[in-house]
């Protein structure tokens, strides 16, 4: 699945990629697809991250939010989904 760049998302992101990224509900794959591609969260400016993906020749974008957790004494930074995910049985199949 051939992947596009990173987009930025912030308070000046647009209605409509924001609208595409709640609408999109990906598969396992995809998500995991894109989870490859989110830049470092520790060195990433912005809030939030849409990472776009190319499916059936259409583009969709799938947003992370980044947040502090805390780990022991450290509090780094992670990518957080919120969104939804589309299970398929043969998704569950080995």
């Amino acid at each position: 699945m051939p992947q596009l760049p990173h987009r930025r998302s912030s308070n000046s992101a647009s209605t409509a990629s924001r609208s595409e990224a709640t609408k999109f509900i990906p598969n396992l794959a995809q998500l995991q697809q894109a989870i490859k591609d989110l830049p470092d969260p520790e060195i990433w400016s912005e809030n939030t991250c849409l990472v776009a993906l190319l499916v059936d020749k259409k583009r969709h974008f799938i947003e992370f939010t980044r947040k502090r957790i805390t780990r022991g004494s450290a509090r780094p930074y992670r990518w957080i989904y919120e969104g939804k995910v589309l299970i398929r049985k043969r998704d569950s199949e080995a």
